[in-house]
C-alpha cells in the first residue's frame, strides 16, 4: 500500500485516540459517585459503583480485595489517560481534573478543582453560555453529549478541544454531577480544514468543467455528476446520484446501443486500468440526441483493485455535423475542381492543335517558301510568330499547372550531361537575348559529373529563368550561368543585373500567379506568373530546392540544386507537391 498523506495519517491517529476516549466513558459510567475534595485541598476519590456490582454476576463472586483493585485501577485510568478528564457536581462545580491539562492547556489542577465551569479560564467569554448549556444537557438528559470547543491555554494560545460527556447518577438515577472528558483535536481539525478546502476545491472543479464528468461505483451506481452532465443529458444531479439504471435512460434503445455501453462498462469494473475512447449517441431527458466523445478510465484503489469508473465526455454534436458538412463541401470541390482540370486539358490540347498549325504557316511565309513577300508583311508575320510563341507558352503553362495540381505529370529521366543541356538551353534563348543585345556567360566548373534527371523538365526550368532574368535586364547588359558541385548536389545559379526584386516582394516569388512587375511592365513584356511556380515543382520532385537572392537595383541570382543520387519516387513527390502553397 502507498504511502498516505500527512492528512490522512493525522486523522486516523485521532480515531484511534476518540476509541480510546470510548473505552474510558464506559469505564466511568460504571461511576456512581465523585470525588469530594477537602478545604486542605486533600482530594479523596469516590468511585463507588455498588448499585451495578449488586445487580452484576461478577459483583457476587468478587471479594473486598477485588472491589479495592477494581476501584484502584479506576483511579489510575483515571491519572494516565491521555485526555483530560473532569468531574463535576450537579451545579457544574468541577470536583476533580486529572493531570492531562497541565500539559494540554497549562493550567495546574488547584487553578480548576472547586471553580464552576462557567469560572474556568479556559473558556471565552464568548462560550460560556454553550458550556452553560451544555452541562445542563448532560445532567438532565439520557444522552451522550459531544461538541467541539475552542480553549484558551495560559499563555493565550488557542487550542481545539472535542468534550465528551455523560451524567453521573445515584442508585436512584438521579443526576449528582457529570464527566466531562476533553481530546485535543487542534491538529485533526486543521487537517480536517484542509481537507474541506481541498475538497471543496476539487468539487469547484468538477463542477465548473466544461465536460461532462461523472463516476460510478463498482455496482453502477452514480456517485459524481457535474453541471455540465446536467445541461449535456438534462438530468439534474438528484435526479441520476444513487442511480445504477442512468445509462438505461441515456442510452436509446432504437439504436440498439445499450449492449455496446454495458460492455464497455463491464470491461471498467471487471478489468486491470483501462482507458478507453469512443463515439456514441445518448438520448436527452427531452427526447433529443447529442452525439458524444467519451473517455472513460476505471478507478483502482492502492492494491490495483477496482472500485468504479470514470467518465469524461464532450458534447461533439455541432463538430459532428460540421464535419459532414465539410466532407459534402470538399466532395463537391473536388468534382468541381476535376472539372475544372478535364476542361484545362482538353482546352489546352485543342488551342495547341491550331496553333501549330497558324505558327507553321506563317513561318514558312516568313521564310518566303511560299513566294516573295514585302518588307512590312514581313514585319507583320514577326508579329504574329512572337505573339504565336508567347500564346503557346501560355497553353504549356495551363497544361503544366494543370499536371502539377493533379499529380499527373510524368518524369522521363536518363543520365544527362550537364554541359550539353546548359550549352542547348542557352542556343534556345539566344535569339531573345539578341534583341535585347544582352550576352550570356556560362561558367562551368570542370568535372561536373552526369547524374539522372529528366533533362526537358530541367531545361524548362533555366529556360525560365533566363526569361526572367533577360525581360529585367538593361540592354547591352550581361546574364551569367554557374554551374558547380557543392556536396552531395549539383548547384545552378542564374545571375542578372537587372532592377531587382524588392525585398518585402521575395518571399512571395514562387508563388502561383504572382508577378513582381508593374501593370506596364505586364503590358509589354506579359508574363502569367505561372513559370516561377512550376519551376519550384520541378525542381522539388527531383530532391532538389529552388531559392533567390535579390538586391533592388543590383539585381537577382536565381539558384537551385539538384542531388547527384537520384530520387527514386520522382513522380510520387510531385503528386505530394501542392503548387499553391
Amino acid at each position: 500500500m502507498k504511502d498516505e498523506p500527512d492528512i490522512v495519517l493525522e486523522l486516523r491517529k485521532q480515531e484511534k485516540l476518540e476509541e480510546k476516549n470510548c473505552r474510558f466513558h464506559e469505564t466511568y459510567q460504571n461511576i456512581q459517585e465523585s470525588e469530594k475534595i477537602s478545604n486542605e485541598n486533600d482530594y479523596k476519590t469516590i468511585l463507588s459503583n455498588e448499585k451495578d456490582f449488586k445487580n452484576s454476576a461478577f459483583n457476587e463472586s468478587c471479594d473486598s480485595d477485588d472491589m479495592t483493585n477494581l476501584k484502584d485501577n479506576s483511579i489510575s485510568l483515571f491519572e494516565i489517560s491521555p485526555e483530560t478528564i473532569m468531574l463535576t457536581d450537579i451545579n457544574g462545580k468541577v470536583l476533580n481534573i486529572n493531570s492531562r491539562i497541565s500539559d494540554w492547556l497549562g493550567y495546574k489542577r488547584e487553578d480548576i478543582i472547586g471553580k464552576n465551569l462557567l469560572k474556568l479560564p479556559f473558556f471565552a467569554d464568548k462560550y460560556k453560555n454553550n458550556v452553560f448549556d451544555f452541562s445542563m444537557d448532560v445532567l438532565f438528559s439520557e444522552k451522550y453529549l459531544s461538541y467541539e470547543l475552542d480553549f484558551i491555554t495560559k499563555n493565550g494560545e488557542i487550542r481545539t478541544g472535542s468534550i465528551h460527556a455523560v451524567p453521573i447518577k445515584d442508585n436512584n438515577n438521579d443526576a449528582t454531577g457529570g464527566l466531562i472528558m476533553i481530546s485535543d483535536v487542534t491538529e485533526s481539525k486543521t487537517a480536517r480544514e484542509k481537507i474541506n478546502k481541498l475538497s471543496q476545491f476539487q468539487n469547484s472543479v468538477i463542477d465548473n468543467a466544461n465536460v461532462w464528468l461523472s463516476a460510478m461505483n463498482l455496482i453502477g451506481n452514480v456517485v459524481i455528476w457535474n453541471k455540465a452532465a446536467e445541461a449535456i443529458t438534462g438530468y439534474l444531479r438528484e435526479e441520476v446520484l444513487g442511480h445504477d439504471n442512468v445509462w438505461n435512460w441515456l442510452t436509446p434503445d432504437e439504436l440498439g446501443l445499450k449492449g455496446e455501453i454495458t460492455t464497455k462498462r463491464t470491461n471498467h469494473i471487471e478489468g486491470e486500468f483501462l482507458s478507453q475512447n469512443f463515439e456514441t449517441l445518448i438520448k436527452r431527458k427531452d427526447g433529443k440526441f447529442r452525439t458524444i466523445a467519451w473517455n472513460s478510465s476505471n478507478i483502482l484503489d492502492n492494491s490495483k483493485n477496482p472500485i468504479g469508473s470514470i467518465n469524461l465526455g464532450l458534447d461533439i454534436t455541432d463538430q459532428k455535423r460540421y464535419e459532414e458538412e465539410i466532407k459534402r463541401q470538399n466532395a463537391e470541390l473536388k468534382r468541381l475542381n476535376r472539372i475544372k482540370t478535364d476542361f484545362l486539358n482538353v482546352t489546352s490540347h485543342e488551342l495547341r492543335t491550331p496553333m501549330v498549325a497558324i505558327k507553321g504557316y506563317a513561318q514558312l511565309i516568313s521564310d518566303m517558301s511560299l513566294g516573295e513577300i514585302t518588307k512590312k508583311q514581313k514585319k507583320a508575320l514577326g508579329v504574329v510568330l512572337r505573339n504565336t510563341n508567347r500564346l503557346n507558352k501560355l497553353v504549356q503553362d495551363i497544361l503544366d499547372v494543370s499536371r502539377l495540381e493533379s499529380g499527373t505529370m510524368k518524369f522521363i529521366t536518363e543520365e544527362t550531361d550537364i554541359g550539353k543541356m546548359i550549352k542547348e538551353t542557352v542556343e534556345t534563348m539566344q535569339s531573345f537575348a539578341n534583341n535585347m543585345q544582352i550576352k550570356i556567360n556560362t561558367i562551368l566548373e570542370d568535372n561536373i559529373p552526369f547524374i539522372i534527371i529528366d533533362s526537358e523538365r530541367i531545361k524548362q526550368v533555366i529556360v525560365n529563368l533566363l526569361n526572367n532574368a533577360i525581360k529585367f535586364s538593361p540592354c547591352k547588359s550581361e546574364i551569367n550561368i554557374y554551374v558547380k558541385k557543392e556536396g552531395d548536389y549539383v548547384l545552378f545559379k542564374v545571375q542578372d543585373y537587372g532592377r531587382g526584386i524588392p525585398k518585402n516582394k521575395i518571399g512571395k516569388i514562387f508563388d502561383t500567379f504572382y508577378q513582381v512587375d508593374s501593370e506596364k511592365d505586364r503590358k509589354i513584356m506579359s508574363g502569367t506568373g505561372l513559370g516561377l511556380a512550376i519551376s519550384r515543382g520541378i525542381v522539388v520532385a527531383h530532391g532538389g530546392k529552388i531559392f533567390v537572392e535579390s538586391k533592388l537595383g543590383k539585381g537577382s541570382t536565381f539558384s537551385f540544386t539538384l542531388p547527384l543520387k537520384p530520387v527514386k519516387d520522382m513522380e510520387e513527390r510531385f503528386k505530394k507537391f501542392n503548387i499553391f502553397s
